[in-house]
């Protein structure tokens, strides 16, 4: 009997840390929300980096979006999933990094975000998949833009 009593706190504490995880995840990280940084974007081809294209990635409502991105294909902003969210202290100050990712799927094409901030710096990837196939790269990196 007392076995099946430790299985079943297991098994309670189990599904109540997958329920916690799971609402974490979907909520907005208080770190990132209303930033915007004013970044340069490279899209990556055959091997060679591109002209750099200056524009806003915007992160609200627990969504990330760029201007450049919605301009060239329509990509709405996509909600975020944080995989690391950590402050340490180096040489006395202290830092932030918070790194997450972000996908969206519509009719054939895939987008994907992968983007790590810094403290006010801020650099990541966006990717662009056609039928599974990788069509666009793109990687960028700016800092924040502090309000006035």
């Amino acid at each position: 009997m007392q076995l099946v009593k430790y299985i079943l706190i297991g098994a309670t504490i189990c599904i109540s840390s997958i329920g916690f995880a799971q609402k974490n995840k979907s909520e907005k990280n208080k770190f990132l929300e209303g930033k915007k940084y004013s970044v340069n974007f490279y899209e990556l081809k055959a091997g060679t980096t591109g002209k750099a294209v200056p524009t806003m990635v915007l992160i609200k409502g627990g969504k990330v979006e760029a201007d450049l991105m919605y301009e060239k294909f329509q990509m709405q902003p996509m909600s975020y999933i944080v995989n690391v969210d950590s402050t340490f202290t180096e040489d006395e100050v202290e830092n932030r990094i918070v790194s997450f990712e972000a996908m969206h799927a519509q009719d054939k094409n895939d987008y994907k975000w992968e983007v790590t901030v810094n403290n006010t710096d801020i650099e990541g990837t966006v990717v662009i998949l056609k039928s599974g196939v990788e069509k666009k790269r793109y990687e960028f990196s700016g800092r924040e833009k502090i309000k006035k």
